[in-house]
């Protein structure tokens, strides 16, 4: 009897643990696909599609006007009929001040790997050899992996910025069936990912 009293104390414990954890176990999930990094003056910065809102577009073009670089380059593929989101991301720029010639246009990619691969050869044609890369803070640790290893064979190096996401909240993702999908996709993906090598 004293034994299953005792059994029933320590499994009571452990779901007031848990119970009361869970918030911060939760949390740290979303945080550790976080990635920032110290940027500073490079050759261009290079946007990537996804996000539905234009926010990463809009911090994008913050760094443009605040001098970090001075050419934005937009990828992202087909989006609807004879429309890409390359082109779409520069509308965008362009309206919110942005000069049409400094924008350039990568608009081939359907994923994040194909935007590391497709974005290289017309970073490395304008003799780029530095950019900060542009995408929502949930999806700038695969990101950072991927455009890190794809650039880094090249010599080009990769500061990783994190649009502000208004919509997304790290500290309560699990509440809002948006965000779940958001981070469950991407923990998804870096499993598929990490088996491509990256």
């Amino acid at each position: 009897m004293k034994k299953l009293r005792a059994w029933l104390i320590i499994i009571a414990l452990f779901f007031a643990i848990l119970y009361f954890s869970y918030p911060f176990i939760l949390t740290s999930l979303a945080k550790r696909l976080v990635v920032s990094d110290k940027i500073g003056r490079a050759d261009a910065i290079i946007v990537l599609a996804g996000d539905t809102n234009g926010e990463r577009v809009t911090a994008g073009v913050n760094l443009y006007k605040q001098g970090y670089a001075q050419y934005l380059l937009m990828s992202g593929g087909q989006l609807a009929w004879r429309l890409t989101y390359a082109e779409w991301m520069k509308k965008q720029a362009v309206v919110e001040g942005v000069t049409a010639s400094a924008v350039l246009l990568q608009d081939r990619s359907m994923s994040t790997i194909e935007d590391a691969k497709f974005s290289l050869p017309i970073v490395q044609a304008h003799n780029f050899q530095s950019v900060i890369l542009v995408t929502s803070p949930y999806h700038t640790g695969r990101a950072a992996r991927v455009f890190k290893k794809v650039f880094g064979r090249a010599g080009i190096s990769v500061a990783v910025h994190p649009a502000e996401e208004k919509d997304f909240n790290p500290n309560r993702w699990w509440s809002r069936h948006e965000d779940t999908g958001l981070v469950v996709w991407e923990y998804v993906s870096s499993v598929l990912y990490f088996f491509k090598g990256y």
